[in-house]
């Protein structure tokens, strides 16, 4: 087990730099080494490995250069998974300057895989909690070279200095400005690869279009249905608070208990390490997700409070509402530090908005439905158009039934009188079901995988080759080839 040799938690003043992985793309081949190199000197369990190999243009076709990226975890500078882990289970090696993963400290939540652009932090099933590249911080302090670079037949992956000099301009590699500790030593020589490479053929191009599909989503609903019943449980709750405040029906206090506590308990459904559940607070300074797990049961206590023993008790009702909002708030924003490079518009307020859309449903107030049924509508839209839901509830079909229940038939319900605003409600709530299942299939984390397919399908739009590299202004690495 490795395990950090600081202290877990906020990354020191003068954080070490760690060095970097430097890859020449015109020797790579392929061949899977550092992965194998991977696998055995971590033990790994037969076909897994913290490193792996994306092809550019692997159908080979002609006049598309196609080349390999061996990718595992880049220790970068500014660490999302460091950064927004909720236990505390992550920090920066002193020493090495390599992120670590203390699977002592670990709650198994996949945060870290869900922040992390190049799919790095794996889930152990048989620990119950994520693992990583170490940058082999055990044979850096022992003189040694990492295992995959000292194993790489072809010389094509070594280490270096880290000069931070940004993101890498390559096919393949997300760029999300976190400042990776890895380069790429372009191809043709370090030329700008418009001069290296014929143009494309329209032939071509079509013809890797089609070869071109991207991966599955990393996420889907089939994958976090547990997550998406307690964020829905968890907004309508805070919406019945809101709209008894404004005038609307007051819910029972055991209605609340006990939707609340069954919403916490989903919540807990997708921990590898259950028992280790109350480390996830601990990063209530950084980690929104962290900020979540507090607010969440503080907004059900004081909700609790104010329907069973204090109804009257105006304050009470009030802050209740405001931990509610400071919930909803911190849900949304779990999911916009996300490593996502397509987000649909209006996403980063889904939890909030979707709250004052029903609270607004359940009091009768114009002034609040609908500005916010606007806002809906526009999030439901812009999802579409942003194509991130590949699935059924991605589809036309799907898309119309979802604002004709959802939305167009709550706002003539309200119209019509009093007497259908329960009906309205349901269909209210009929939609937002539906939209927080497709906002959770919608999720679209980026991968290298997928980077490498979208990026060729740009290039291939375009006309042009695939992005292999910007030439270097400085000069070559030691021993690089020409």
């Amino acid at each position: 087990m490795i395990t950090p040799r600081g202290t877990a938690g906020p990354t020191p003043a003068r954080t070490p730099v760690p060095p970097a992985f430097v890859q020449d793309l015109n020797t790579c081949v392929g061949c899977h080494a550092c992965v194998i190199a991977c696998a055995n000197e971590n033990q790994l369990e037969a076909g897994r490995s913290w490193r792996q190999i994306v092809t550019v243009n692997p159908a080979r076709r002609p006049q598309i250069p196609t080349f390999h990226l061996s990718v595992a975890c880049n220790h970068c500078l500014d660490a999302p998974c460091l950064r927004w882990c909720p236990a505390l289970a992550i920090a920066r090696d002193p020493v090495t300057g390599a992120v670590l993963i203390d699977d002592t400290r670990c709650i198994g939540c996949r945060y870290c895989s869900w922040v992390c652009p190049y799919e790095a932090p794996r889930f152990d099933d048989a620990r119950g909690v994520m693992r990583k590249c170490t940058l082999c911080a055990h044979r850096l302090a022992g003189g040694l070279e990492p295992a995959c670079v000292s194993l790489c037949p072809t010389g094509a992956l070594r280490l270096g200095a880290h000069r931070d000099e940004g993101d890498p301009d390559v096919a393949g590699f997300p760029r999300l400005g976190i400042r990776p500790a890895i380069r790429f030593l372009p191809l043709a020589g370090r030329q700008p690869v418009e001069q290296a490479v014929a143009p494309i053929s329209p032939v071509a191009a079509a013809t890797a279009a089609v070869l071109a599909d991207e991966p599955p989503p990393k996420i889907s609903l089939r994958s976090e249905w547990a997550l998406s019943a307690f964020t829905l449980i968890a907004i309508a709750l805070v919406s019945l608070v809101f709209g008894a405040l404004l005038g609307g029906p007051r819910p029972p206090a055991w209605v609340v208990a006990a939707a609340g506590a069954g919403a916490m308990a989903l919540s807990t459904l997708h921990l590898g390490r259950k028992d280790r559940a109350r480390r996830a607070v601990l990063n209530w300074r950084r980690s929104w997700l962290s900020r979540e797990v507090l607010t969440c049961p503080a907004f059900l206590g004081l909700a609790v409070a104010w329907l069973a023993w204090a109804p009257a008790s105006g304050a009470l009702g009030w802050a209740a509402a405001g931990a509610g909002l400071a919930c909803l708030v911190s849900v949304d924003r779990v999911y916009v530090v996300m490593a996502r490079d397509r987000r649909a518009a209006l996403d980063g307020a889904a939890a909030t908005s979707a709250a004052a859309w029903l609270a607004g449903v359940l009091a009768g107030h114009v002034w609040l439905w609908l500005p916010a049924g606007v806002a809906r509508l526009v999030a439901a839209l812009a999802r579409v158009r942003a194509g991130t839901d590949r699935s059924w509830l991605g589809t036309a079909p799907a898309v119309t039934v979802r604002l004709a229940v959802g939305l167009a038939a709550p706002v003539f319900l309200l119209a019509s009188g009093a007497a259908t605003a329960p009906l309205a409600v349901l269909c209210a709530t009929i939609g937002e079901a539906l939209d927080r299942a497709g906002f959770y299939q919608a999720l679209d984390v980026v991968t290298p995988r997928a980077a490498a397919a979208r990026d060729l399908q740009a290039s291939l739009a375009a006309g042009t080759p695939p992005r292999s590299g910007q030439a270097l202004t400085a000069a070559p690495e030691p021993g690089a080839r020409p």
